[in-house]
């Protein structure tokens, strides 16, 4: 079986400059949606994919084939505040992270006009442009007796509804049955972590899906854990992964109907993430082997 899923990523920033002496905000930027980079897409199969937020004086439009910021001033990796988010009231679901990067007093002092977060000064997972409340381009000045405060967003959207078939195939590769599933996401809470993405456990359970904040129903048959080398992964592209889930003959024997997948990232470790029902169940003995692949890949959010 192969259940394929997708992510969506985003983000958006907003400056404040501040004097040291009073905490005073002396000026301020309007949100700058921002261009998730190629590379930062890219490294998200490789390693952590941010620890620092970088500001510059460069006005270049952002394109997704950018790497680092056009005139580098100054890069902080000092966390002031970090929360995180769940929007499941509406669509399109999301959840993400919201995090305060300060800049010490004078350590970003200039013009800044351009912005990004990213795992080196010149290794950008996004970049954008500083914007007014009319969404043009402007710059910040920052004082050297003032300090900066960068709030940065970041947003994963989970794909709404997921659907296809498959084909339960025996040793030989000969078919066996064929199935249908459906899923939807699973949205329970999230973390501030940039770990690479990968599968961290697959639930089976005979109940069905419920709702997007929360896991399918019924008794649980079987926990695949990445530990111990139940699953095997691998990265076909720089933005996929492939997850491969054995059960051996005396593991998950019962009826499997649903399944629950828990991701390491992106800002989420160990949960929830997609829920699948498949149609009609499938029923393992003690007599058989199951393997159940799940595929995922990742990109820049685009609105419907």
């Amino acid at each position: 079986m192969n259940l394929e899923i997708h992510t969506g990523l985003g983000a958006r920033f907003k400056l404040q400059a501040k004097k040291a002496q009073t905490n005073e905000i002396t000026r301020e930027s309007a949100w700058s949606d921002n261009i998730v980079l190629d590379s930062g897409l890219a490294r998200m199969s490789a390693g952590d994919w941010f620890d620092r937020c970088c500001v510059g004086a460069g006005n270049s439009v952002p394109n997704a084939g950018q790497v680092a910021l056009d005139s580098f001033i100054a890069s902080t990796t000092t966390k002031q505040e970090a929360s995180t988010f769940i929007e499941i009231a509406a669509k399109p679901y999301h959840y993400g992270v919201r995090i305060t990067w300060r800049f010490g007093i004078g350590v970003a002092a200039g013009n800044i006009s351009e912005l990004g977060i990213g795992w080196g000064n010149n290794n950008l997972w996004d970049r954008a442009l500083v914007k007014d409340t009319s969404g043009n381009p402007t710059t910040i000045t920052v004082l050297s007796d003032e300090y900066l405060d960068v709030i940065s967003e970041i947003r994963v959207y989970p794909k709404d509804t997921i659907s296809g078939t498959f084909n339960l195939l025996d040793k030989t590769g000969g078919i066996k049955s064929t199935h249908n599933f459906t899923g939807i996401p699973i949205i329970t809470s999230a973390t501030v972590t940039a770990t690479n993405l990968r599968l961290e456990r697959l639930v089976i359970t005979n109940g069905s899906i419920q709702s997007v904040n929360s896991p399918p129903s019924g008794s649980q048959i079987a926990i695949i854990r990445n530990e111990g080398g139940a699953v095997l992964h691998s990265y076909p592209t720089q933005t996929s992964f492939e997850a491969v889930c054995k059960m051996g003959l005396g593991d998950g024997n019962g009826i499997h109907k649903s399944f629950w997948i828990g991701m390491f990232g992106p800002l989420v470790y160990g949960i929830g993430a997609y829920q699948f029902e498949i149609t009609p169940p499938i029923t393992k003995n003690n007599m058989q082997e199951m393997t159940y692949t799940v595929t995922g890949s990742w990109g820049r959010y685009e609105p419907a």
